[in-house]
């Protein structure tokens, strides 16, 4: 049994996770926990819970939110930690294995251990980092804890992620570094010491436009936001960039080339320089004790150097520097960049790309790869704002959704850098695999995917498919079971996102390349899980699948990617809505067995309002936990008066059932899309494909395509030989849906 501090407060016993619900004795357990192994005063722990005014029965209600918290306790099978009543308080008892705040602490003093051995403290602080899962205490309300604690355990994790950046620079993995650093400089745009890093690592990876433009972007921000010029260290750095300094090299991050496709160079825009022998040979000088290696400090507490120290100066990272080409980067256009935007790159996709569209195959290119066709000239860059330069064709895309593709601005020809470029600067594609807070069900399916992960179903399958409708619960699925397996992937598990924010899906190049930069070359660091989440088509991975020997894959999609299977191998689980008595448990363990024992009869009706679907019964509990007043029955009733638009969170795109629905439509050809509406309009049960055509007025042969692109799209279940059958809840969204652009214009 674990607590787990470091994200939403819950506890986990390795298969089950129980998310506890905003409550006084959460704020208490809190409190305790984040004191672990000390007597915490009474009056401390009123505060906490009821802030400088406290009720005049504070004391007792405190005694009695102590023994709600031991009941819970042994509900849960928490036998090593019990609350122990002292004088003057009360003391809980905690070690590294019950409790993740601990366990962090553990790891970052192992971590200093390694001084001498830069890649043993990296591995370690990374491990210490992975314990971190999501917004801190977010489910504890006391403003005491939120004033006192969580400023201090966050500065904990920033001074870890500093020093994790400051060891990847030294090794000269600076494509890992920017991928935490894009997150870390957009969440805490006033952390100077982020800021440098960044910096350096884009001037060492031979971005040198990019980073000095960073750096004129942190200068505007400081000055119009905190009226202060930038250190003397930024300063500093910016001066070593426009001398052309060598502040060492890059590792080369992405010298596997995917079967039948070109290479892609270690830097955008520049081929790679293989180092010299003996360059590779010769590790970098060690770091001094509580110093980076390179350009600042180490984030160890009170110990910053004094601006301007000469000590901060670098020493190279390889023994024969190469030298920093000029700004200009071949191919690009007079002028390079004028640092108005995030990169030239990024600023072209978004110029010439008003619709999101880039990224996406276009035709004749060779496997999708969205480079263009041999022989073909690379159209230039486009900058923000601008149009393309006369006699440039237009590059023409399919669009899904539109019956016809129509003409873009061309992309800029340079590649794009994998961390920056493809997903902008708040989104990481490649993570460590999150856990899923309060899983429940889906036994036999987590049981069967496990097996096949680990072979332990008589054959290990090298791509494993989870497939099924919108919202339904793949993803959670395979997070699931990827932290069930962890000890068959010493390498590690990523979740690997295969579209971008803006809803268009990654190419197979862009999968590869991110990839890469996240984990490393093939059999860097022993076997890896991937998880590839909402995969377009099977084109898109297969050139990852046969570039990384070293990796199983676990693929959630909406269509079945039968192709994939037949293609590379594997296996597939199609997943439907929950059991009736999955639903129950569910709800169960996310409002508490308290709250629905009291209403059984109005919860099981509020999971078939829900139609069993996950994502809806998500959405209902969540709106449930912020509503600890509202009945069961209350609330099943309100739900069945408008279903659909009731499914939703006010500011949460991604938790409204409309709009998750809505997108997954908006991924079909109009044709389909029209269909869809049609059947889910005129039909209550299942439908046969002679049904089909007469209802959709179309020869046996074009619907039965239809249909079989609308099951494959995870719209329409089940098939030949029986009947076609539609999800209530996809019906509801099919005769609720008024959008002109695909609604039949004439009746049936």
């Amino acid at each position: 049994m674990r607590f787990q501090l470091l994200g939403p407060l819950s506890i986990t016993d390795g298969c089950d996770t129980v998310v506890l619900p905003p409550s006084k004795p959460t704020i208490l357990l809190a409190s305790l926990l984040l004191h672990a192994n000390t007597v915490v005063s009474v009056e401390y722990l009123q505060r906490t819970m009821w802030g400088e005014q406290q009720p005049a029965t504070a004391r007792a209600a405190l005694q009695t939110c102590v023994l709600r918290l031991r009941r819970l306790f042994v509900k849960h099978g928490v036998t090593g930690a019990p609350i122990e009543a002292v004088p003057g308080g009360y003391r809980i008892c905690a070690g590294p294995e019950s409790l993740d705040l601990i366990g962090f602490r553990e790891r970052v003093g192992l971590a200093a251990a390694y001084a001498h051995d830069p890649g043993s403290e990296l591995h370690t602080l990374e491990d210490a980092l992975s314990l971190w899962q999501g917004p801190l205490l977010a489910n504890v309300r006391s403003d005491v804890l939120r004033r006192d604690e969580v400023p201090r355990l966050a500065e904990e994790r920033l001074r870890t992620v500093e020093r994790v950046c400051d060891l990847q620079l030294s090794l000269g993995r600076c494509g890992e570094a920017l991928v935490a650093l894009w997150g870390a400089t957009r969440a805490h745009p006033g952390h100077e010491r982020f800021r440098e890093q960044l910096i350096e690592a884009l001037y060492r990876s031979g971005r040198q436009t990019e980073a000095l433009a960073e750096y004129r972007r942190v200068k505007a921000y400081l000055r119009s936001e905190l009226g202060v010029d930038p250190s003397p260290a930024l300063r500093e750095l910016e001066l070593a960039i426009l001398r052309g300094d060598d502040l060492g090299r890059a590792v080369p991050a992405l010298a596997a080339a995917v079967p039948s496709r070109p290479s892609l160079p270690v830097a955008a825009g520049r081929q790679a320089v293989p180092p010299s022998p003996s360059a590779v040979a010769v590790p970098p000088p060690p770091a001094e004790p509580g110093r980076g290696a390179v350009f600042g400090t180490a984030p160890v507490p009170d110990t910053a150097d004094a601006p301007g120290d000469a000590s901060r100066r670098p020493a190279p990272v390889m023994p024969r520097p190469v030298a920093v080409p000029p700004v200009g980067r071949p191919g690009d256009a007079p002028g390079g960049d004028d640092g108005s935007g995030p990169s030239a790159t990024a600023r072209a996709l978004s110029a010439a790309d008003p619709d999101g569209s880039a990224g996406r195959p276009v035709p004749g290119n060779a496997g999708g790869s969205g480079a263009p066709a041999a022989g073909a000239a690379a159209p230039a860059s486009v900058p923000a704002g601008t149009s393309a330069p006369p006699g440039t064709p237009a590059v023409r895309r399919p669009v899904p959704g539109d019956g016809d593709a129509r003409p873009l601005s061309p992309p800029s020809s340079r590649s794009a850098s994998p961390a920056h470029a493809l997903c902008g600067d708040d989104a990481l594609l490649v993570v460590p695999v999150p856990p899923v807070p309060a899983f429940t069900g889906r036994a036999s399916e987590t049981a069967a995917l496990s097996g096949r992960l680990t072979g332990r179903e008589g054959h290990e399958a090298a791509a494993v498919v989870v497939s099924g409708a919108p919202g339904i619960g793949k993803t959670a699925l395979a997070r699931r079971v990827a932290h069930l397996v962890e000890n068959r992937f010493p390498g590690g598990r990523y979740l690997v996102r295969m579209v971008r924010p803006d809803g268009v899906p990654l190419t197979a190049r862009e999968v590869t390349a991110e990839v890469t930069a996240a984990v490393g070359e093939p059999h860097a660091r022993g076997r890896i899980l991937l998880v590839l989440d909402d995969v377009f088509d099977g084109d898109q991975v297969l050139p990852l699948l046969h570039a990384r020997p070293d990796a199983a894959a676990l693929v959630t999609s909406r269509r079945g990617l039968a192709g994939l299977i037949a293609a590379h191998g594997g296996w597939v689980q199609r997943l439907g809505p929950l059991a009736e008595d999955e639903s129950y448990d569910l709800l169960r363990t996310v409002l508490g067995g308290e709250r629905v024992g009291a209403e059984p009869d109005a919860a099981r009706a509020l999971a078939d309002a829900c139609c069993h679907h996950p994502l809806a019964l998500r959405i209902v509990t969540a709106r449930l936990l912020t509503r600890p007043a509202l009945g069961l029955a209350d609330c099943a009733e309100w739900l069945s008066g408008d279903p659909l638009a009731r499914l939703s969170l006010p500011g949460s795109p991604h938790m409204s059932l409309r709009q998750v629905l809505g997108a997954a439509l908006g991924r079909l050809d109009a044709e389909a899309a029209r269909a869809f509406l049609r059947i889910g309009a005129h039909t209550t049960g299942g439908l046969h494909a002679c049904d089909g055509a007469a209802l959709l007025g179309l020869p046996l042969r074009e619907t039965e395509d239809l249909l079989e692109r609308l099951a494959d799209a995870g719209l329409l279940e089940e098939g030949p030989p029986g009947p076609y059958r539609m999800h209530d809840l996809l019906r509801l969204y099919a005769r609720g849906d008024d959008s002109p652009s695909v609604r039949p214009t004439q009746k049936v």
